[in-house]
């Protein structure tokens, strides 16, 4: 467990590094504590469960505190473990998008599918993907409010990155703990960038729900890969400019006939290059292309391109 990420960011908010693979600094879960129980804002893939314990633990909270579970979208890395932690915890409730609840409850489908992808590395990286309980699964939509004893959290839907994702509002500290919404950006690096795996990347919602992030004025965004930033405006200027950026990019080498495979190390290069260029982050290099894979990237814009052409 890495000591330096896992740590409490003031009295309420705790952040716990998952070690994803034994690496610092790629997937966060978040601790609120309320006046009702500790509420888990992002729970990790199942591979990471023990390291969740352990950082909680390194945290001083006791895991039999967790009353209230939220995941902004049901992608592995972030809602993967759900299911286990309920089995765990019978007092536990699950918050996740009305679209994403059927596949929390059976999550069949989306296995198979990420099986697909990942082969036989499916379960080295994302471990157990357990269903979850009809009666401790809750919908949230756009626009509901989630009170947990004095604390109180707004929903916000935030497509874009997966048509089921979701950020929460946190009014007392205007925080905003945004997932995937807000891009991936790993510490000490300056550098943002959008993950577009497929089958949901849609351009124009993604830039409506960062600029939702945007009317919400918050002090700081907290993202699952990874840490809490406080140039809210900045960050997601940048995230919007590589996203159009990276449309271009693969538009134009789809112009170009170039395969499947020269277009990932195209993008490979240009990611790489610019990493390079930034002193602050080129000691990120792995972590960064680890969290954003270039074949998952330039498949998720295809589709997207596709979409749109009709």
């Amino acid at each position: 467990m890495t000591e330096l990420r896992t740590r409490w960011l003031d009295d309420e908010i705790g952040i716990v590094d998952l070690d994803f693979q034994g690496y610092p600094a790629l997937i966060a879960s978040y601790v609120l504590r309320t006046s009702k129980g500790i509420a888990l804002i992002e729970v990790g893939p199942g591979s990471t469960l023990e390291a969740l314990h352990q950082g909680l633990a390194a945290l001083d909270v006791d895991s039999d505190e967790i009353r209230h579970i939220l995941v902004t979208h049901i992608h592995l890395d972030h809602a993967g473990a759900a299911g286990s932690l309920l089995r765990e915890l019978p007092d536990a409730k699950l918050y996740v998008h009305e679209r994403g609840v059927r596949h929390m409850l059976d999550p069949e489908r989306l296995i198979s599918s990420a099986r697909q992808i990942y082969g036989a590395l499916m379960d080295p990286l994302w471990g157990e993907f357990l269903a979850t309980p009809g009666d401790r699964t809750l919908a949230i939509t756009d626009g509901d409010t989630i009170r947990i004893g004095d604390t109180v959290l707004h929903v916000h839907y935030t497509p874009g990155h997966a048509s089921h994702h979701v950020a929460f509002h946190e009014p007392e500290r205007n925080v905003v703990f945004a997932g995937d919404v807000a891009g991936v950006r790993v510490p000490p690096s300056p550098l943002v960038w959008p993950p577009t795996p497929p089958p949901d990347i849609d351009v124009e919602a993604w830039k409506i729900s960062t600029q939702r992030i945007r009317d919400l004025d918050p002090e700081k965004i907290l993202i699952t890969h990874f840490d809490e930033y406080d140039n809210v405006t900045e960050h997601l200027d940048q995230l919007d400019r590589r996203l159009d950026e990276w449309v271009e990019l693969v538009s134009g080498w789809r112009d170009q006939s170039m395969d499947r495979d020269a277009m990932i190390e195209a993008l490979k290069s240009e990611v790489i290059g610019e990493i390079e260029r930034e002193p602050d982050s080129q000691s990120t290099i792995y972590a960064t292309t680890y969290v954003t894979p270039f074949y998952m990237s330039v498949d998720g814009l295809v589709r997207y391109l596709d979409r749109r052409r009709g």
